[in-house]
C-alpha cells in the first residue's frame, strides 16, 4: 500500500471560508480559535507553486512566487516578535506564525484580529461604510502611525481595508495591520534609512485620516 508523503493532513475540505484577498482565501483554523488559515486560491497559482501572472524572469529564477507576500510578512512580523518578546505590549501587525500541510495545500498561519464577542474586528474600510466610526477611533489611528514610525515598520500599500480595529475586553482598542507589510524593494533602502520610511508611512497616515475625518464630518452634519 503506498504512503502518503504527509500524514494527518489539516482537514479544509469541508470548511467555510470566512474571507478572500485577491489571491488569498481565508478559512479558521479549526483547533486553533485566535489563529487563521490563508491558502492560494487554485487558479491563481500553477504546479510549480508560482503566480500565474509571473513573468518569464519570475519563472526562470525566482521559487514559489504564490509566497513571497507571506514570506515578507512573516520576516516583519517575526522581527517586531524578537524584539519585543520581553514586552506585554502587542506589535502593531498581526503576527504570523508559520505554515501547515492541509487538504488544500499549504497554508499559511495568521494571527486571528477579533471582538470581545469572537467577530472578526472591522477594518477602517468596513467602520467608514457601516457609519460606525466615532472620533476615539481617529486618536487611535494617529497614535498606530507614531508606532509604525517608531517602529520602523514597512507597509506596502494604501488600501484601508488591511487594518482593523480591534476592541478589547476592558473597552480600549488598537489598529493592527493585517495584510501587506514587509519589504518588497529589492534593495531595502526604506528599512535603511527610516527617513525614508516615514515619508512613506506619513502619506499613509494622511490619506487614512483624511478619509476618518470625513466620515465623521458627514457624521456630524
Amino acid at each position: 500500500m503506498e504512503k502518503t508523503r504527509i500524514e494527518n493532513l489539516l482537514s479544509l475540505k469541508d470548511r467555510k471560508i470566512i474571507a478572500q484577498g485577491n489571491r488569498q482565501f481565508v478559512y479558521q483554523h479549526p483547533d486553533l480559535p485566535d489563529t487563521l488559515l490563508k491558502i492560494p486560491q487554485p487558479q491563481t497559482i500553477d504546479d510549480e507553486a508560482h503566480l500565474v501572472t509571473d513573468t518569464w524572469f519570475d519563472r526562470m529564477f525566482r521559487r514559489s512566487t504564490a509566497f513571497k507576500g507571506f514570506l515578507r510578512e512573516f520576516h516583519e512580523s517575526f522581527d517586531l516578535m524578537v524584539r519585543h518578546q520581553k514586552s506585554a505590549a502587542p506589535i502593531p501587525v498581526c503576527e504570523v506564525r508559520g505554515v501547515v500541510q492541509t487538504d488544500l495545500g499549504l497554508a499559511l498561519m495568521y494571527e486571528r484580529i477579533s471582538e470581545p464577542d469572537g467577530q472578526l474586528s472591522p477594518s477602517l474600510i468596513g467602520l467608514v461604510q457601516s457609519h460606525r466610526l466615532k472620533p476615539h477611533h481617529l486618536d487611535s489611528l494617529n497614535a498606530h502611525f507614531d508606532i509604525l514610525v517608531k517602529e520602523n515598520v514597512l507597509v506596502s500599500n494604501q488600501n484601508p481595508g488591511n487594518i482593523v480595529y480591534q476592541t478589547l475586553a476592558d473597552g480600549s482598542g488598537r489598529w493592527v495591520w493585517i495584510d501587506s507589510f514587509g519589504n518588497k524593494q529589492a534593495i531595502p533602502v526604506r528599512r535603511w534609512f527610516p527617513s525614508l520610511n516615514k515619508r512613506k508611512i506619513d502619506q499613509t497616515r494622511q490619506k487614512f485620516l483624511t478619509l476618518a475625518q470625513q466620515a465623521l464630518g458627514r457624521e456630524t452634519d
